[in-house]
C-alpha cells in the first residue's frame, strides 16, 4: 500500500467519511441526556471505523491503487516517443543540410518539421534558406544542390501510421490536417517516392488545384527518388501545362505513355494529353519562327482528374458495377455537358471529359465557365440514378483551367446525405 497514488487515499477517505455520516445521521438528532450524547458519539466512531475497515479490505481484495495515474503516464510516454522520433529525424536532417547545401525541397521539409515541433524561428530560417537555394518550380534541381538519397531520413515503420492518417484526412477533404500528417511523416521517412507524390497532390488540392510552389518542390523529390514514378510524372506534366511550358510537358506525357499498358484507360487519357501538348508546342514554335509575339490562346475546354471511393463504401462496391462520370453546368439545369461510362478495376480512377463526349451539339464544356463533375457507381448500369447507387460530386470548376479535378464517391443514393 505504500506505493498507492495519493488520489487513491483522498478518494477512499472521502467515500468513508460520506458513508459514515450517512449511517450516523439519524443518531445526531438533539438528545436530552448526556448518556444519549455518549451513545451517539460511540455509534458515530464505530460506524466510521467499520466503513473504513471495509473499504480498505475490499480495495486490497479487488483494487489496484498502482493503476491510478498509470494511463496518463503511458499516454504521455507514447506522445513523448512520437515527438522524440520527429525531433531526432529533424536534428539529423538539419545536421545533413548544414554540412552540404541541400535542395529547396530539403529545406522546406526541415521548415515543416520545425513547424510540427512548434519552433517558428527555426522554421522561418529554413524557409529563407530554401528561397536562397531557389530552383524554379518544375525545373530539375541541379545535382550540386542535392544530397545522396542514402542520407535521407528513412524510418518507414514510424512514418506509416502518419501516412495512413494523411490519406484518411485527404479522402475526408480535410487538407490542412492531411498536410500536417504528411509533414510529420516526411520528417521521419523522406525516401518514399509514393508519399512525396501524394504529398504534392494534397498540397495542390489545398492550393486551389495549383501545382506551382511547394507542390512542385515535393514533385521534384518524388522524381529524384524515382524518375519513372507514374503519378509524379502525371502531376509534373500538368504543372508544365499550368506554366505554359508545352514542349517540356509533351516530353513528360510521352515518358509516362511508355510506362502504361497500351489499352489501359490511363493510356487513352495520356494520348489525348499528348495531342493537346503537341498542338500547343507547335503553336509556340511557329510564333518563335515568325518572330511574332506569342499568340494568346484560349484554354482547351476539358476536365481531367481523379475519382476515388471512400473507404467506408468499398464493401458496397461490387465487381461489375458501372462508373458514370458527368460534367454538368453549375448554374444551368439540363442534360450533362459530357458523359463518360467505364468499368472500374481499381481505385483511384483517372478520367477526362471534353467536347467530344457532349450529348447535345449546343451544350458542350467549351460553352460553360463553371461546371461540376458528378461520379456515380451504378448497380444496374443505367445512367439514371437508382437507390443504392454510390455517388460523389466535385466543387464547381472552370473547364478551361489546367488544374486536375478530384471527386470522392462518399454518398449512397436514397440514404441520408445521398
Amino acid at each position: 500500500m505504500s506505493g498507492a497514488h495519493p488520489a487513491f487515499w483522498f478518494i477512499a477517505g472521502a467515500l468513508c467519511t460520506a458513508a459514515a455520516m450517512l449511517i450516523a445521521a439519524p443518531l445526531l438528532r438533539p438528545l436530552r441526556t448526556m448518556a444519549g450524547a455518549r451513545r451517539t458519539a460511540v455509534a458515530f466512531a464505530a460506524a466510521l471505523l467499520l466503513v473504513s475497515a471495509a473499504a480498505v479490505s475490499l480495495y486490497h481484495f479487488w483494487g489496484a491503487p498502482s493503476l491510478l495515474g498509470a494511463a496518463p503516464a503511458h499516454a504521455a510516454a507514447d506522445a513523448g516517443t512520437a515527438v522524440g522520433s520527429v525531433e531526432s529525424a529533424t536534428l539529423k536532417l538539419a545536421q545533413r543540410l548544414a554540412s552540404g547545401g541541400g535542395s529547396p525541397a530539403d529545406w522546406e521539409l526541415l521548415a515543416q518539421s520545425y513547424d510540427y515541433l512548434g519552433r517558428s524561428a527555426d522554421s522561418l530560417a529554413a524557409r529563407q534558406k530554401a528561397a536562397e537555394q531557389g530552383a524554379m518550380p518544375g525545373k530539375e534541381i541541379p545535382a550540386a544542390q542535392t544530397n545522396p538519397i542514402e542520407s535521407l531520413p528513412h524510418d518507414a515503420a514510424a512514418a506509416a501510421p502518419l501516412l495512413a492518417q494523411a490519406e484518411q484526412f485527404r479522402l475526408a477533404r480535410d487538407y490542412g490536417k492531411s498536410l500536417e500528417a504528411f509533414r510529420a511523416a516526411m520528417a521521419l521517412d523522406a525516401s518514399n517516392g509514393d508519399a512525396w507524390a501524394n504529398y504534392a497532390d494534397t498540397a495542390a488540392m489545398a492550393n486551389g488545384g495549383k501545382l506551382a510552389g511547394p507542390p512542385a518542390q515535393y514533385l521534384q523529390q518524388a522524381l529524384r527518388l524515382d524518375a519513372s514514378h507514374p503519378k509524379a510524372l502525371w502531376l509534373q506534366a500538368s504543372l508544365l501545362i499550368e506554366e505554359h511550358r508545352y514542349a517540356e510537358a509533351l516530353r513528360e506525357w510521352q515518358q509516362l505513355q511508355r510506362l502504361l499498358p497500351v489499352d489501359s484507360p490511363d493510356a487513352r487519357i495520356v494520348a489525348g494529353n499528348i495531342a493537346e501538348a503537341q498542338q500547343l508546342a507547335d503553336a509556340d514554335l511557329a510564333s518563335a519562327d515568325s518572330g511574332a509575339a506569342p499568340v494568346a490562346r484560349t484554354a482547351v475546354a476539358r476536365l481531367i482528374g481523379e475519382i476515388d471511393l471512400a473507404p467506408a463504401l468499398r464493401v458496397r462496391a461490387a465487381s461489375g458495377m458501372t462508373l458514370f462520370v458527368f460534367a454538368k453546368s453549375s448554374a444551368s439545369p439540363g442534360p450533362p455537358l459530357a458523359v463518360l461510362r467505364t468499368q472500374v478495376d481499381r481505385w483511384p480512377v483517372r478520367f477526362e471529359l471534353n467536347d467530344s463526349q457532349a450529348m447535345l451539339a449546343d451544350r458542350k464544356l467549351s460553352k460553360f465557365s463553371s461546371v461540376i463533375v458528378e461520379a456515380r457507381l451504378s448497380k444496374t448500369g443505367q445512367p439514371l440514378a437508382q437507390k443504392g447507387d454510390l455517388q460523389g460530386v466535385s466543387a464547381a470548376v472552370n473547364p478551361g483551367a489546367a488544374a486536375p479535378v478530384r471527386v470522392l464517391i462518399d454518398a449512397v443514393v436514397g440514404e441520408a446525405g445521398g
